[in-house]
């Protein structure tokens, strides 16, 4: 419990300092209350399949209007587990469909980075596209492998997930220059790893206490949307890595870390409520040392298990 609460503020200190050091502007912070519904049907001791949605919620955020509903999320498919003395081995196999609902922010402006009335425009123009309603979504495969192991009153837990996306609608113009049509970018594959390790301590049969650091590491680029880039039109300027976006298709190296704090309760034998503190630190697309943006969620996990097998005597 000491080396992974040691382990969690060093992560967070070095990747804090590292944002404030070489970001252009300080990290954005934001609130949020982030809620998943959790539904696993098993058919046997090894076999379950899993259905859970999620919605996250932004009440409050610096330099900008808050976002209301920011995030919506789905997961469904199939689980394996296997048991073997203290040891529970676990594989999941998982669609995961995230969507993004995108309010009206305000656009910032150099160089006090003061913020601009969405409202605000010229005559006879259109208001900054990104003030612009708009919602897009993707399309991912998450595998899952899982290992916890029990001691006494702790359970120590290593999850894996290779976050497949392949295909994100938040490319939207086509790429003569490159030979990209809207499609091409649109469909690709981009692999995030995400490896969580968490230790838990069981205070009561039913309630138990956990601390947890889940950190985002880019393995796999797409091909065609890492290509992307953007130009600007008076001085001819070039900017890489454009196509890299938090809802698309994302650049190798360290992208987010998250440390969690809370409890579990079991409410009943097949229903257990988390409510937990989580921090999402979050890197630029492409600058894995600038800290970007840094969330302060209330994250609850609401899980019920429907057994739909007899025990054998």
């Amino acid at each position: 419990m000491k080396r992974l609460l040691v382990f969690s503020i060093s992560l967070f200190s070095l990747v804090a300092l590292s944002g404030v050091a070489r970001a252009d502007v300080p990290a954005k912070q934001e609130g949020r209350v982030w809620y998943d519904q959790n539904l696993t049907l098993a058919f046997t001791p090894a076999w379950s399949f899993t259905v859970m949605p999620g919605v996250r919620f932004e009440y409050a955020r610096s330099r900008e209007d808050s976002a209301g509903v920011q995030f919506l999320e789905f997961f469904i498919g199939p689980n394996y587990t296997y048991k073997w003395k203290n040891f529970t081995f676990k594989g999941s196999l998982w669609y995961y469909y995230m969507g993004y609902p995108t309010r009206g922010r305000h656009t910032l402006q150099a160089p006090d980075y003061t913020a601009i009335d969405c409202n605000a425009k010229t005559p006879g123009q259109p208001p900054p596209s990104t003030c612009l309603s708009t919602y897009s979504f993707s399309h991912n495969l998450e595998i899952i492998p899982a290992v916890e192991y029990r001691l006494g009153r702790w359970s120590f837990y290593d999850r894996i997930i290779f976050h497949n996306t392949f295909y994100a609608d938040v490319y939207n113009t086509d790429r003569p220059d490159l030979g990209l049509s809207v499609s091409d970018q649109r469909w690709g594959w981009g692999t995030v790893l995400r490896e969580m390790l968490q230790a838990r301590y069981a205070l009561t049969d039913r309630l138990g206490v956990l601390l947890a650091d889940e950190v985002f590491f880019g393995i796999a680029e797409d091909t065609d949307t890492s290509k992307l880039y953007s130009q600007n039109k008076l001085t001819g300027a070039i900017t890489e890595g454009t196509g890299y976006q938090p809802p698309g298709y994302w650049k190798t190296g360290f992208r987010q870390n998250r440390i969690y704090l809370g409890i579990d309760y079991k409410v009943t034998p097949t229903l257990t409520v988390a409510p937990m503190y989580m921090l999402e630190i979050d890197a630029s697309p492409v600058n894995s040392s600038d800290v970007s943006d840094i969330s302060h969620n209330l994250f609850i996990v609401a899980t019920y298990v429907a057994k739909m097998f007899d025990d054998k005597k």
